[in-house]
């Protein structure tokens, strides 16, 4: 890959080209008598440079005088402090003397570790091929994924491989040595630390929390602040606003029978969504189901999960928060003005069920929604049953350590500023005018993952190490603790923000033997088994028992019933923006509106008919002076005057994935108020943008797909979704002789929350391409397993429902009936498969099917050039070229190594042995697997249920994937709003 040469880099080529003309006619030659290159005989300072960080081991070979000699010993006694800024420690790695027995070497080895990602701690399980991460799966023994992962978490392999990364330091622009910044590192930290600033994110690393207090204990004089775009510093400010103290609410879904989300998306945003999402969907079952209210101004998956959800506006949630906290008796109360009989309803179903209700408040709502929630717990009996409290990693709030930077930096008090792994320039609020407060600093360093727009105007950008690349600690939400160790040597000799701190401490960079004396000093045993497991035993946090405080929670000031608020987000898939160059998440469509590669202004339909707007007509929003252009997107279910726009897109500098995709919304947003803006003006443009969605990509017209229905409606008849045809329709043809193995699947739509976490997963499995948003536009995605969103009821409070649709696998199937080579044939255990040497790409197959589950490949979307990403891939499965079809095989690798260590131990393939792709990620356990000839396997236990019923069956083609229907619990009182 190619980049544009800077003036500096040409001037310093230059001047090389003339060092080595001088070389090469033999003026001024400096370098060995014998060469291989002219620029070892130029004796070249850039050269030597690079042998130093390219090649260790050749550098210190490099021949030197006695001169330079004497100065390097003299040197090195002067800058004996430094000893700790050389390269890391060097760990040997041998191979076993002996193989072990049965152990291939090209075979998968799995390694725990733990990544942050999307504002989450979670422990994963990284699958390596020689060496080389190529998947990750949840950890099934950390509590914050209990096996299962988000959308984010798999992607980060391809973020690992990502060859936009940083891959050598950079001075003004210019290739320098790790060296060179540690030198200059030490002239600046001499003294007191005064001026020094560092900028993070939210620390959740107790290792680096601790090395943080060392460098503010030997540099006084310095401030450490943080921010995240997306934080939880709303929700800390609740807690202190109720108990006097910030705390952080660990929830306990397993144990609620009523719960009331105010505008809190519990399932797709808040810390620790993938064990929330277990507990939640294990009391999803009937006939003991739970019920679910929901109040947001924006559909969210929690939402959509409701079985009463209402859109409201970011001001009506805390109105129906203050009614609720009015008729439950908590004092302190101003007037609500909220549809009493609506609120009363739920008032009385939380009453009736004390000690086990549960009311939680989003992040994006202010500080005295946060604290009404708490004390509705309080009242409800709830505190110290389904949710506690722990003291939190971050203790102040970071939006106000981010704006009082800024001022130290615009009045000159800041002369030194080390930024680690943010972005403030794309992310801070526009009102703090960060890039140019940033521009007063004199000397400005960036340690981040790539060059983005940050580091692009600092003096120094230092290519940072993959969590996969460096060894660190992090607490997940319930204060767990475990190991992130790397997986692999840094691919372009990055450095973590442990190995920074260390040098700017003068200790070894030794994180490895920092991590083990901190965890389990001198006890080897246990710390190969924090490794092994990937959970340090014993580490969580021990809940606190708050008591409350006296606290009035006044109305506030509201603005007029017709005007418009602006709403923010983080993007569903892209967070705050640091996913942005990741050509997975970029072509993930989002959960509920379905868009892909950029973002949209969403509004209501109310809203569209009132403006007379349609999908993609470009409108100007207008806050203050502040403005942009974006288009609109109508999403059922949104709050009326209330207008959403997600973070994270329009990215300047994110890489050649993410560089101009959407618009950035951060030019919109103050720090004040970081998720809600007032006053919003709302104009159309005339403009017309055609947006890469795929809402109406792979529909089955005229069919009805979904099943849906009641507790009440099952409790009175179990089967009452079910037709009166036969089960199995009568055949033509006598049944195929039964095999020891029919593989089947069961996917349960009352536990899917439509996370799409299948979806990247089965990816990242099957080596599925990225095809671009102008495929995307035209149909062409290649995902073999889909989620499709269907909506029930009036659009402007829908309820929702989340269908996975991967192959269905039918024993009878249309496609194979018609391919005129034999690329799509049927094996003896009912696998539908692809023959790719075969196929000719007449896609038959394709028109044939019903369920449009296959996937062409219309042009060579399988990058086979770039190097990195090769190596990123599944060994296992194939690499499909231009005119092949392709489609989900049930991850039929996986079936044959379970098959190859079935035959090589003598024994049958064990209920739930084989974890599909899509299994394995699911965080609800929604997709179940097996052999449906076995009558005692999970997959027939589940196909037996009387909600369990294939799509489309009256084409009798026999699908093996069945689903469970979407049941809903409405409250009786409420029946007429459900």
């Amino acid at each position: 890959m190619s980049a544009a040469t800077t003036p500096a880099a040409e001037a310093a080529m230059q001047a090389l080209r003339q060092r080595m003309a001088s070389a090469t006619a033999g003026e001024g030659a400096s370098g060995p008598r014998f060469w291989r290159a002219l620029e070892e005989l130029a004796d070249d300072a850039h050269w030597r440079a690079t042998l130093h960080v390219a090649m260790p081991q050749l550098a210190a070979l490099a021949p030197m005088d006695r001169r330079r000699f004497l100065k390097l010993l003299g040197a090195s006694l002067a800058l004996a402090g430094l000893a700790a800024c050389s390269s890391p420690p060097q760990e040997q790695m041998v191979p076993w003397l002996r193989q072990p027995e049965g152990m291939a070497a090209d075979s998968a080895r799995f390694y725990a570790s733990t990544l942050a990602c999307a504002g989450d701690v979670s422990g994963v399980l990284v699958e390596t091929h020689m060496g080389r991460p190529t998947k990750i799966e949840g950890n099934p023994a950390h509590p914050a994924s209990l096996g299962g992962s988000a959308p984010a978490l798999q992607a980060a392999v391809l973020e690992l491989w990502d060859p936009d990364r940083s891959q050598t330091p950079l001075h003004r622009g210019v290739p320098a040595t790790w060296d060179d910044f540690f030198a200059e590192l030490a002239r600046l930290s001499s003294g007191d630390g005064r001026g020094l600033r560092i900028l993070s994110g939210t620390i959740v690393s107790p290792t680096l929390a601790a090395q943080r207090d060392a460098l503010l204990q030997k540099f006084p004089g310095a401030r450490w602040h943080q921010y995240e775009a997306a934080g939880q510093g709303q929700m800390l400010a609740g807690a202190a606003l109720a108990f006097g103290t910030p705390l952080q609410p660990i929830y306990h879904f397993d144990k609620a029978r009523r719960i009331l989300a105010l505008d809190a998306d519990f399932l797709g945003s808040m810390p620790g969504r993938l064990a929330y999402a277990r507990a939640f969907a294990r009391q999803r079952k009937p006939p003991q189901m739970n019920r679910l209210y929901a109040v947001e101004p924006t559909p969210s998956l929690t939402g959509a999960m409701a079985d009463h959800c209402w859109p409201l506006s970011h001001d009506g949630v805390g109105a129906f928060a203050r009614q609720l906290a009015s008729l439950l008796g908590v004092g302190g109360v101003g007037d609500a003005g909220a549809d009493e009989n609506l609120v009363r309803a739920v008032a009385d179903d939380l009453r009736a069920h004390k000690g086990q209700s549960l009311v939680l408040a989003g992040e994006t709502q202010p500080p005295p929604v946060h604290a009404l929630a708490h004390r509705l717990n309080q009242a409800l009996g709830n505190i110290g049953h389904t949710v506690e409290y722990i003291a939190p990693m971050q203790t102040a709030a970071s939006d106000d350590s981010l704006a009082s930077l800024c001022t130290a930096m615009d009045a000159g008090d800041v002369q030194t500023l080390l930024v680690l792994d943010a972005n403030p320039v794309y992310d801070a609020p526009a009102d703090l005018s960060f890039a140019q407060a940033l521009s007063k600093v004199p000397q400005r360093f960036h340690l981040g993952l790539y060059r983005d727009e940050t580091a692009r105007l600092c003096d120094w950008h230092l290519p940072m190490a993959h969590a996969l690349e460096s060894w660190s600690d992090l607490r997940a939400w319930d204060g767990t603790a475990s190991i992130v160790q790397p997986l692999i040597e840094p691919l372009y000799a990055g450095r973590s923000a442990h190995q920074v701190l260390a040098a700017m401490l003068g200790q070894p960079t030794d994180i490895h033997a920092l991590l083990q004396s901190r965890w389990h000093a001198g006890d080897d045993e246990g710390w190969d088994r924090s490794l092994r497991e990937g959970v340090i035993a014993d580490s969580a946090t021990t809940p606190a028992t708050p008591s409350a405080i006296s606290t009035d929670f006044p109305a506030p000031s509201t603005s007029s019933s017709g005007d418009l608020e602006l709403l923010f987000r983080p993007d569903p898939t892209l967070w705050d923006g640091r996913y942005a160059n990741n050509g997975w998440l970029q072509e993930l469509p989002k959960p509920l509106s379905q868009l892909t590669w950029g973002n949209a202004a969403l509004i209501s339909p109310a809203l569209a008919a009132e403006r007379k707007l349609a999908n993609g007509d470009v409108v100007e929003l207008r806050v203050g002076e502040r403005h942009l252009r974006a288009p609109v997107w109508i999403m059922p279910g949104q709050a009326a005057r209330s207008v959403t726009v997600h973070l994270g897109h329009g990215r300047r500098h994110a890489g050649h994935v993410g560089d101009g995709v959407g618009f950035d919304a951060n030019v919109l947003r103050s720090h004040l108020a970081p998720w809600r803006e007032g006053g919003l003006q709302l104009h159309a443009t005339g403009e017309h943008v055609e947006l890469a969605a795929t809402q109406h990509h792979h529909a089955m017209e005229g069919r009805a797909p979904v099943r849906a229905g009641t507790l009440d409606e099952y409790l009175h008849n179990a089967r009452f979704l079910q037709p009166d045809e036969p089960a199995t329709p009568p055949s033509l043809y006598p049944p195929k002789p039964p095999g020891e193995y029919a593989w089947g699947m069961a996917i349960d739509l009352n536990a899917c929350i439509g996370c799409k976490g299948c979806t990247i997963a089965c990816q990242a499995e099957n080596n599925i391409p990225v095809v671009g948003a102008d495929q995307v536009k035209r149909g062409r995605e290649m995902h073999w397993i889909r989620v499709d969103r269907y909506y029930e009821g009036s659009a402007q409070a829908p309820h929702t429902h989340h269908q996975p649709v991967p192959c269905m696998h039918c024993e009878h199937a249309p496609c194979e009936v018609v391919c005129p080579v034999g690329a799509t044939v049927h094996d003896a255990e009912g696998l539908n498969l692809q023959v790719y040497n075969r196929c000719v790409g007449t896609r038959f197959c394709s028109n044939n099917c019903p369920y449009k589950v296959r996937r062409f490949n219309f042009l060579q979307y399988a990058d086979v050039k770039t190097e990195s990403l090769k190596a990123r891939r599944n060994p296992d499965v194939s690499v499909r070229n231009r005119g092949v079809m392709e489609k989900c095989t049930y991850c039929i690798q996986r079936i044959q190594t379970a098959h190859i260590a079935a035959d090589r131990d003598g024994r049958e393939i064990a209920d739930g042995e084989i974890v599909t792709a899509c299994q394995a990620a699911c965080p609800t356990q929604a997709i179940t697997f097996g052999n449906i000839a076995d009558p005692d396997s999970a997959v027939s236990k589940a196909k037996a249920s009387p909600l369990d019923y294939t799509l489309l069956a009256e084409l009798n083609t026999r699908p093996r994937t069945s689903y469970g229907a979407h049941l809903r619990n409405p409250n009786p009182a409420l029946e007429d709003d459900a």
